[in-house]
C-alpha cells in the first residue's frame, strides 16, 4: 500500500500536469471537497483523460462523494481502466461499504474489467464511523484501507484537531484495520496546516509506531515527510537482514527460537523482519 497519496483538484490543470513528478507514492483525484458542486459533471467527463495521462507514470485513484445519487454519477464515470481505487468519503456504515461494492462489481462486469480489481478504501470522518471501524473494516473483500478524515470528525466531535481527540481515533481506525488485514493510512494532524511540516512529521512517526502504513497529502512540501516516516530506516533494514540470515541458520539446527546480538528472536519477530525487508523494497 502506499505512503503517500497525494489529493489533487480534477479542474486544476496545472495541478494534473505535475502530479507524476511530486515524488507522492499515488494521487487522489478529487471529485468531493476539490470539485464546487456546480462543476461536478464537468470534472467527471474529465476523469478518463486524465487517468489515461497519469497511469502509465503512477497509481491513480478517486475519492467520491458521499451522498448516493452523486457517488452513483461519479462511479460510472470512474470505474474504468487505470483506476485503482475509490476512496469513500464520508463512510458510516457497513452499508454503504456493500452499497458502493455492488455498484462498483456491476460496473466491472459490464466494462470487462477483472472483479474485483478496484478496491475501496473507508474514509472515517465521524464519530459514528470511528465508533462502527470495526464493522466498517469487516464489511466487504474489496475494501483494501481505512483512514481517519481528521477535520470532520474533530468537528463531529465538538472539539478542534488537537491530539488529545485524534490520537485515541487513530487508534482505534488502525487497530481495526490491521485486525482485518486493511492497510491503516492514518495520520492524527490536519493536512489543512500544510506549513506546519514538524506537526505532520510528529503525527506520522506516532502513526506509524501505532501501525499505520502511510497517510494523505495536500501539498507537495508534505509528500517527503510521510515517505521517509512510513520506509524502513537503516537501522531497521539491517536489524532484518541479520534476523532472516539467522533465521534460515537456525532452520537448518532446527531451532524456532534463536537470539540475535543479544536479543531474542521468535516467529513473531520473523514475520516483523519480513515485512521490514518487503517494505525497503
Amino acid at each position: 500500500m502506499w505512503r503517500s497519496l497525494l489529493f489533487i483538484p480534477v479542474l486544476e490543470e496545472r495541478f494534473i500536469e505535475k502530479a507524476a513528478s511530486r515524488g507522492a507514492d499515488a494521487i487522489v483525484l478529487d471529485l468531493e471537497a476539490g470539485v464546487a458542486d456546480s462543476r461536478k459533471e464537468e470534472a467527471r467527463r474529465a476523469i478518463p483523460v486524465i487517468v489515461k495521462t497519469l497511469e502509465p507514470e503512477i497509481p491513480v485513484t478517486v475519492r467520491i462523494n458521499s451522498l448516493w445519487l452523486p457517488a452513483i454519477e461519479d462511479l460510472t464515470a470512474c470505474i474504468i481502466p487505470g483506476v485503482q481505487a475509490i476512496h469513500l468519503a464520508q463512510c458510516e456504515s457497513v452499508e454503504h461499504i456493500k452499497a458502493v461494492d455492488g455498484v462498483v462489481s456491476e460496473l466491472e462486469a459490464s466494462r470487462g474489467l477483472s472483479s474485483g480489481s478496484i478496491k475501496l478504501i473507508a474514509m472515517l470522518e465521524s464519530a459514528k464511523a470511528v465508533a462502527q471501524a470495526p464493522a466498517i473494516a469487516n464489511a466487504s473483500t474489496r475494501l483494501a484501507g481505512l483512514t481517519l478524515g481528521v477535520e470532520d470528525y474533530a468537528t463531529s466531535m465538538g472539539v478542534s484537531a488537537s491530539s488529545d481527540v485524534l490520537d485515541p481515533a487513530a487508534f482505534q481506525v488502525i487497530q481495526a484495520a490491521r485486525a482485518n488485514r486493511l492497510a491503516p493510512l492514518v495520520v492524527p494532524a490536519s493536512m489543512a496546516d500544510f506549513r506546519d511540516l514538524e506537526a505532520l512529521e510528529s503525527a506520522a512517526r506516532y502513526a506509524r509506531a501505532l501501525g499505520s502504513v502511510g497517510g494523505y497529502v495536500v501539498h507537495p512540501a508534505q509528500i517527503n515527510i510521510l515517505n521517509q516516516v512510513f520506509s524502513p530506516t537503516a537501522e531497521e533494514v539491517r536489524w532484518s537482514q541479520a534476523v532472516i540470515a539467522a533465521t534460515e541458520q537456525a532452520k537448518k539446527e532446527g531451532r524456532s527460537v534463536f537470539e540475535v546480538n543479544g536479543q531474542m528472536i521468535d516467529q513473531p519477530l520473523i514475520e516483523r523482519a519480513a515485512r521490514l525487508l518487503q517494505l525497503s523494497q
